[in-house]
């Protein structure tokens, strides 16, 4: 076990008997006065009931949770190993230890509101009630990746409700959800886990530094309410740990990338097309040139052709010059002939 384990340990130690001399306190000023809670809808809740008072009766008694209707109570749940059962929505402990029934509800409904008992056998040792309500800004599950070395950042969104209450986060470990860090101001410190609370966007964030394997786990965003009797549980992070390093962009910055991008490769293209008008028009000009140099060269050829010919030459020359110059057999045979013909 590394000291930041260890650590975590003594505090959760200690935390756990600081709660148990409250609740007495809180116990013996309120008698058996049932305590009231808020929970919302898709969060969960943590109550404890403590049997100190009646230690010597109730130890070894069994212990239930029920819910009140009318003149019965339906039992809920009964002492199982773990507080923590994924499969299961009521589940419960008990610490003889500190001689305290701790039970969690997951996944509450507007139909979970109403009036609960913590019971050793027939004896009733607290009454909780509790009203479940509707919030948009919580009460989900997530999953979050992490990287080995790296930071883990947890954002927990919590109601209006609890603004002036104190900011936890419990971990699930050893079938339990301790608590891992506390803040009852606006940030707190505590080993490798830092928590941060922002009151204008009501958010806190919880950091986790030099990420280890043993980070791992579900995780719960958390109220810290004046009564401990019962604690609001809003979010469930189910965080998971990689090897892979993490060397994903900023979306900001990736999107800025992408803009410049374009931006370059339309800058390059409008320059190209630029430049292939530019060599076109100088094509065609050089081409007219020619054309135009060309006509104009055989326009002085022709004219100096006719100018070469006189008048008079063209008149002298008649038929007979034509016949003058084409010289025929004399005297063509029939063979000749036809082959002439031929």
């Amino acid at each position: 076990m590394n000291n930041t384990s260890g650590f975590t340990v003594v505090s959760f130690v200690i935390m756990k008997t600081f709660l148990f001399f409250t609740l007495c306190l809180i116990k013996g000023h309120m008698g058996e006065a049932a305590v009231a809670g808020t929970g919302i809808t898709g969060g969960s809740m943590i109550i404890n009931c403590v049997y100190i008072t009646t230690y010597e009766k109730t130890r070894e008694s069994a212990k239930s949770f029920c819910k009140v209707s009318g003149s019965e109570c339906t039992t809920m749940t009964e002492v199982k190993n773990d507080l923590w059962i994924p499969e299961e929505r009521f589940s419960m402990i008990d610490d003889k230890s500190l001689f305290m029934i701790s039970v969690l509800v997951r996944n509450l409904s507007i139909t979970d509101s109403g009036t609960y008992r913590c019971q050793a056998g027939r004896q009733t040792i607290q009454t909780v009630n509790f009203n479940v309500k509707q919030e948009s800004c919580c009460g989900r599950s997530e999953d979050q990746t992490a990287y080995l070395g790296g930071t883990a950042v947890i954002h927990c969104k919590y109601p209006d409700t609890y603004k002036d209450l104190g900011k936890q986060l419990f971990k699930v470990q050893n079938g339990s959800l301790e608590p891992i860090i506390t803040a009852l101001g606006n940030s707190a410190t505590n080993g490798k886990f830092s928590l941060n609370v922002n009151e204008q966007k009501h958010v806190f964030t919880v950091s986790i530094a030099d990420v280890g394997r043993r980070d791992a786990g579900v995780y719960f965003c958390g109220i810290h309410t004046n009564t401990l009797i019962y604690t609001p549980l809003l979010t469930e992070i189910q965080l998971h740990v990689s090897e892979q390093t993490d060397v994903s962009v900023p979306s900001d910055l990736y999107i800025i990338s992408t803009v410049c991008s374009c931006l370059i490769l339309l800058l390059a293209v409008g320059l190209s097309l630029l430049l292939f008008k530019c060599r076109c028009k100088k094509t065609e000009g050089s081409v007219s040139s020619d054309q135009r140099n060309a006509r104009d060269g055989d326009e002085e050829v022709n004219s100096a052709y006719y100018e070469a010919i006189p008048d008079s030459a063209q008149e002298s020359i008649g038929l007979n010059t034509v016949y003058a110059t084409t010289h025929l057999p004399t005297s063509p045979s029939d063979s000749d002939f036809y082959t002439l013909a031929e």
